[in-house]
């Protein structure tokens, strides 16, 4: 009796451990389901491939390729540095197969299967800089594109917001137009294309800090520290140097994008309050050569207004239908008053044109010129969906 009792108090111990047979199945179920997700999600992983595979036929992107054959042009001056164009503004061309010949990078028939392409590399002389814009062209399927021929596909108007044929140049004119450019640092309205292909940009917003004077100096005729309206010898032409040269507080422009800037001829001759003729002979009667940086003449402020009664040079109606209008901010333009020495002309924060002294202080909206050769990567000019550039 006592011997029963022992056994089944043994045997129904509450602290006595089952044996772990169960667990040990079920910890190695639930191995093998891991490894069945592991292996399903490995299988998944191939199958994308070989169809991101078959797809693409082991195709490089276009842009991929432009790279390539950018970089590749890069090493081959680096071995032909005696090919590299020496003048300012002087262009040589290298072509694709030259580069694949010269083992810089595959043929254009192995990055491109059943695919019919050709490509180049125009390198440029700019200021100190070497410019490589390379070209690619693959039929109706893709062809590099410059940003001058994406903004003639707008379209030319005659009438209403738009782009308009004017002087053998194609310029912007209206208060709703698709002219916005982002850059690595700063968004600028596209104010013309000129008869070479070349695109002045002005800066779209002004930083709060960015003023100066036109000029300070002290002015014999005025007996006082008027300042002179002489581009050339300005405290404003110093001051846009800086800013171009980043020395400063404010970027204005990254290398990357000084890489896709021209040199243009800045045109600072003077005109009289009442002048009417636009089409910048009277400002382009003195020009300063080989500029980066600049400002707006008062010929280009006045052809971006379509108001009719926009002719002379300080008429009022000139702010209206004119997208260059920044409402309460008085800016410069690079032009003089021709009557004095001491007189240059502002946008007023109304919009229109106004001389005012020299030495008075106002904000600085700069222009810069960019390439024919700059390319478009995407982006149709709208406030939303600006022009970006490659």
């Amino acid at each position: 009796m006592n011997e029963n009792k022992g056994k089944e108090i043994i045997t129904n111990n509450p602290n006595q451990k089952p044996k772990p047979v169960k667990n040990n199945n079920e910890m190695k179920k639930k191995l093998m389901k891991v490894m069945l997700i592991v292996l399903g999600f490995l299988v998944f992983l191939l199958i994308v491939i070989l169809i991101i595979s078959v797809v693409s036929n082991g195709n490089k992107s276009y842009e991929e390729i432009e790279k390539e054959l950018k970089n590749a042009a890069i090493e081959y001056y680096k071995v032909q540095s005696g090919l590299l164009p020496r003048e300012e503004g002087e262009t040589v061309t290298v072509k694709a197969k030259t580069l694949a010949d010269a083992g810089f990078m595959k043929p254009l028939s192995e990055l491109r299967k059943n695919e019919s392409c050709s490509g180049r590399v125009e390198v440029t002389k700019i200021k100190d800089n070497i410019v490589y814009t390379p070209y690619l062209d693959c039929g109706d399927n893709y062809t590099t594109k410059e940003l001058y021929k994406a903004i003639l596909e707008q379209g030319i108007v005659t009438t209403g917001a738009g782009l308009y044929d004017m002087n053998g140049e194609k310029v912007y004119r209206g208060d709703d137009v698709n002219n916005y450019v982002s850059l690595d640092k700063q968004v600028f309205r596209i104010v013309k294309v000129t008869s070479d292909n070349k695109i002045l940009l002005i800066l779209n917003e002004i930083d709060s800090t960015m003023s100066s004077y036109y000029d300070d100096r002290y002015n014999p005729i005025k007996q006082f520290n008027s300042g002179f309206n002489d581009y050339k010898i300005s405290r404003i032409y110093t001051y846009l140097d800086n800013l171009y040269n980043g020395k400063g507080e404010i970027q204005l422009l990254s290398d990357n994008d000084k890489e896709k800037l021209t040199p243009f001829n800045l045109c600072i001759g003077k005109r009289t309050p009442t002048e009417i003729v636009n089409n910048n002979t009277v400002e382009c009667s003195d020009v300063l050569e080989n500029q980066m940086i600049g400002l707006l003449t008062v010929s280009d402020y006045i052809n971006a207004s379509l108001d009719t009664n926009c002719k002379a040079t300080t008429d009022k109606s000139c702010q209206n239908y004119n997208y260059l209008e920044l409402k309460n901010i008085d800016w410069w333009l690079v032009t003089g008053n021709s009557l004095n020495n001491y007189e240059s002309y502002i946008v007023k924060m109304s919009g229109y044109i106004d001389e005012t002294t020299t030495s008075s202080y106002k904000k600085i909206r700069p222009v810069i010129m960019l390439n024919n050769n700059v390319m478009i990567k995407s982006g149709d000019g709208s406030v939303s969906n600006p022009f970006i550039l490659k």
